[in-house]
């Protein structure tokens, strides 16, 4: 009889009436980007008064302690939090700059003007903050990267598909929206800091990454080699022209002959040597 009586009672909610907060699906975001948790709720007839959202971090179950994520009565929020919802459906949260300190579990609790009338939604939304990076995959695995080579770089979030992202080299913006930036074959010009970021988000840019380009064939090394081929060649030659004066001087004529043959041969020889060498230098 009594259970009956407090049923007709005016002002009292029972359990039979219906509460619900529907909350989105885990939320992966990008640090530094701005993150909207989407949300909607509802009661038995009643008058809302004072909305809230809060951090399971300082909290269990129920959202009950403070320090609030938002308070509608509060005089002061977070400067980069604000309500965008209401008092009747909308209970949407605005995360503007979010950071890795935002990650965890978050509840939204109303307050009515009825008895009884507090609800805490379960079970709540989840948001996964992280940092953009950069990954590199590449034609050769082992070596260094050089002229010719093809390679991709990839901006990718942990928690996320296909991103929407521009790219910057040398901090400077790369025209592409596109997360795999593609290299069919690289050139010394493609060295450079890499980084990339959301679209029109540039407070989410990924730390740089560096890559460096070795132009082989202008190497200080094979110019080195070639240098002292060349050299190489040239003092060869002039033995061979001391060596075929000294015979016109000193030998006869057979054997001043036969000298001189020997010393085209062996100059012929040499030749060829430093050019076989010098087109298996460039080659490389």
């Amino acid at each position: 009889m009594l259970q009956i009586i407090l049923l007709l009672l005016p002002g009292v909610l029972t359990l039979s009436d219906e509460w619900k907060v529907n909350y989105p699906d885990p939320i992966c975001a990008a640090r530094g980007s701005n993150v909207t948790i989407a949300c909607t709720f509802k009661y038995p007839p009643a008058q809302v008064q004072r909305v809230l959202w809060c951090s399971m971090g300082s909290n269990y179950d129920v959202c009950m302690n403070e320090p609030y994520v938002y308070d509608s009565e509060a005089n002061k929020n977070q400067r980069n939090i604000q309500y965008i919802g209401d008092k009747t459906s909308n209970c949407s949260l605005l995360i503007s700059n979010i950071n890795q300190t935002h990650s965890g579990e978050y509840k939204f609790k109303f307050i009515t003007n009825v008895t009884g009338g507090t609800w805490t939604g379960n079970p709540g939304v989840k948001i996964l903050v992280y940092d953009l990076r950069v990954s590199m995959t590449r034609s050769r695995e082992n070596g260094s990267i050089i002229v010719g080579d093809s390679l991709n770089l990839t901006c990718k979030l942990n928690c996320s598909g296909h991103l929407d992202v521009q790219w910057f080299k040398n901090g400077e913006l790369v025209q592409h929206s596109d997360p795999v930036l593609t290299f069919s074959s690289v050139t010394a010009k493609d060295s450079g800091n890499y980084s990339c970021s959301l679209r029109n988000f540039k407070t989410t840019e990924s730390e740089e990454f560096r890559i460096h380009i070795e132009d082989v064939a202008g190497s200080p090394t094979v110019l080195i080699i070639v240098v002292s081929l060349v050299s190489l060649g040239f003092i060869t030659t002039a033995v061979m022209l001391i060596r075929r004066r000294k015979a016109k001087t000193h030998g006869k004529p057979k054997e001043e002959g036969e000298e001189t043959q020997v010393s085209h041969y062996s100059t012929h020889r040499t030749t060829v040597k430093i050019f076989v060498k010098l087109k298996h230098v460039l080659s490389i």
